[in-house]
């Protein structure tokens, strides 16, 4: 079995060998191969999540910004939060919890669970209080001074769907 595959590789390798001789333009193709394991891709080329857009943002708006309180000696304060400028994006159930999902006009992302608004670095927003009411889609944030500001899912769409 080794002989006669041995004996196949001799017989196509010979003839190539004594035939004429490739054109320079083939041979400096075949000499130009790269060692195996040896890549041309890069990490820009193979990863291309930084190019893709924040699909709680507007298409029209940038990156995220977090609007702060200057205090006297420079400090940054409390994070504002304007709940009338939000919009809520989402409902989600868990099998311990409800969380809403809101996006803000400044372009931040903010979750609602267990009763706190939490902003996009997972840390809770002073003064910000919520209740979801899952059967009915709807949430309610609460301010610190009792403003309450109502959101129900869907209700955009509905509006659009009775202009014609």
């Amino acid at each position: 079995m080794i002989t006669s595959t041995l004996a196949l590789l001799l017989a196509t390798a010979g003839p190539a060998a004594a035939g004429p001789s490739p054109s320079p333009a083939v041979a400096a193709s075949t000499s130009t191969v790269l060692p195996i394991g040896a890549s041309t891709q890069t990490v820009s080329s193979l990863y291309t999540g930084d190019r893709v857009r924040d699909p709680f943002l507007p298409a029209a708006m940038g990156a995220t910004s977090a609007r702060r309180v200057e205090d006297k000696d420079g400090s940054a304060g409390p994070e504002i939060v304007d709940i009338h400028g939000m919009t809520l994006r989402g409902i989600l159930k868990d099998a311990t919890a409800d969380y809403a999902l809101f996006a803000s006009e400044q372009g931040g992302t903010y979750l609602l669970r267990a009763g706190k608004l939490f902003n996009d670095n997972n840390k809770p927003v002073p003064g910000v209080t919520g209740r979801i009411k899952l059967k009915q889609k709807t949430v309610e944030l609460i301010t610190a001074d009792k403003d309450v500001q109502v959101f129900r899912l869907g209700e955009e769409e509905e509006k659009d769907k009775e202009k014609p």
